[in-house]
Order: structure tokens, then C-alpha cells, then sequence
């Protein structure tokens, strides 16, 4: 059995592709329920409006993915990969035939999967996804999700098995091991500026991020040379890393 570790990280999006009439009925029905005369929820409902409809990607009944981050790490081997995901079902299945596909070439299918609050929000939300376009990789987050002790390592539980909610960013600051790029409320200003090659680096650096922390909870120091350019990759600001990107995807055409 292959026992690498896959990491991953997902970046959401609130529902793009809805009308007008859609996104009013969501803000209302979030109106707190101290509002009570119609022209002041009408008047919070249009202050509001952005702010909600904005946290609507954390919302797994109504978001889409628009992309998964990928670092697959076998002994003296680290592979990395961004899956892009989108605003409908098509683009969405398009990333899990990807995903598959990515699996079977690492042969990662058997790996120990590893992310931040992945038990909480990522996998289930991609097991959600799967389901529902009925994609064969729903097999796959039902075996992780059903069985997380054998297969899945969530490092904020890793840090505080007491369940409490620790940020990646306040955690890699806790364990020295760098910061993070920015915000996940960046992410949705990125998708509508088309900056997708600046998305795919911020979503890979929390993938990066993420691994740095894990080996620091579990006192993985080995390989001395390797984690000195981790580092410096950890250092690099998101305009380097998206340059990187960029460059690797013109080697690849």
C-alpha cells in the first residue's frame, strides 16, 4: 500500500451564476431577526448585500469550487498541482475527472490525506460536490470522510485535539514556519479580475503552508537541504509564485 502523504486545500466561490431575484432571496432570508418593519430590513438587506452574499462561498449548500490545491509527497519526491474548478456543475466535474486523474498518475489513491480544517469544511465539501454531479471520486471522499482516523490528518486537530478554531495563518505563525499570502476573502476579487494565475499560486502556497505545518507538529526535520528551499518558497511573495506558475504552464504547452 502507497502511504504518501496528499495534501490539499480548497478555494471557494459564492454562486456566481445566480440572478438578481436569487442573491436578494439569500440576503433576506439572513436579515437578524431584531429587524422587524419592512423599509429597515429593506435597508439592511441593501447594506448588506455584498458582505453576505460574499460569505456565501463558505456556505456548502450554495458554493462553487474554483479550484484544489494539490502537493503529493513521497520519500525525496514532492509533486504539485492546481485543479481549476468554476461557476457550474460542468466546470466543477471537469476538476474531479482532473483530480481522478492526478491520483492515478501519483498513485496517490491509498496516500494519508493532510489539510487544514480538511475534516471540517474540504473533504466533506468535495464529497458534497461529487454526489451531486455524480462523479465516480464520490467512492473515494466516502471511504476519507467515512473513515478520517485511518486516512485523514487534520491539523488543527493536530494542534488542539480540545477541537478549538485556530486559523492556518495563526498556526504557521505559532509553529515559525512562515505566513500566509493574503486572505481567503481575496479569493472571489481574484476570479472576477481574471487573476487566475495569482488564485492558482495563493491556493498552492496555503498547500505549501500547510505541509510546513504539519511536519513541524509531528517533528519531521529530516532532509535538511529540502526544507531550506521550502523555505524560501515560503518567503516568496505572490507575484513570484504566480510568475513560477505561469512559467510551468507555458513549459507545458
Amino acid at each position: 500500500m502507497n502511504r504518501g502523504r496528499l495534501y490539499i486545500d480548497i478555494e471557494t466561490l459564492p454562486p456566481l451564476a445566480w440572478s438578481d431575484d436569487q442573491v436578494d432571496a439569500y440576503v433576506r432570508e439572513r436579515v437578524p431577526g431584531t429587524y422587524k418593519k419592512p423599509e429597515s430590513i429593506a435597508q439592511w438587506c441593501e447594506e448588506n448585500r455584498q458582505e453576505v452574499f460574499g460569505r456565501a462561498a463558505l456556505d456548502w449548500r450554495v458554493s462553487r469550487v474554483a479550484c484544489i490545491g494539490l502537493a503529493y509527497e513521497t520519500p525525496g519526491s514532492l509533486q504539485t498541482a492546481v485543479l481549476d474548478g468554476g461557476t457550474n456543475d460542468e466546470a466543477e466535474r471537469r476538476m474531479l475527472d482532473s483530480l481522478e486523474l492526478m491520483l492515478s498518475t501519483w498513485r496517490a489513491y491509498d496516500a494519508v490525506v493532510i489539510g487544514h480544517n480538511v475534516l471540517g469544511f474540504d473533504l466533506p465539501r468535495l464529497h458534497l460536490l461529487a454526489a451531486r454531479v455524480r462523479h465516480s471520486s464520490t467512492a473515494w471522499f466516502r471511504e476519507l470522510n467515512g473513515n478520517p482516523r485511518a486516512r485523514v490528518i487534520d491539523t488543527q486537530a493536530l494542534a488542539f485535539s480540545t477541537r478549538e478554531r485556530v486559523s492556518l495563518s495563526d498556526l504557521a505563525a505559532s509553529c515559525g514556519v512562515g505566513e500566509k499570502s493574503g486572505h481567503g476573502s481575496e479569493v472571489l476579487d481574484m476570479w472576477l479580475n481574471g487573476q487566475h494565475v495569482e488564485l492558482r499560486a495563493y491556493c498552492l502556497q496555503d498547500v505549501l503552508l500547510t505541509r510546513a505545518v504539519h511536519r513541524a507538529l509531528v517533528g519531521d526535520y529530516a532532509e535538511e537541504a529540502h526544507e531550506a528551499i521550502e523555505r524560501r518558497g515560503m518567503n516568496m511573495d505572490r507575484a513570484q509564485v504566480a510568475s513560477l506558475i505561469g512559467d510551468a504552464m507555458k513549459g507545458g504547452t
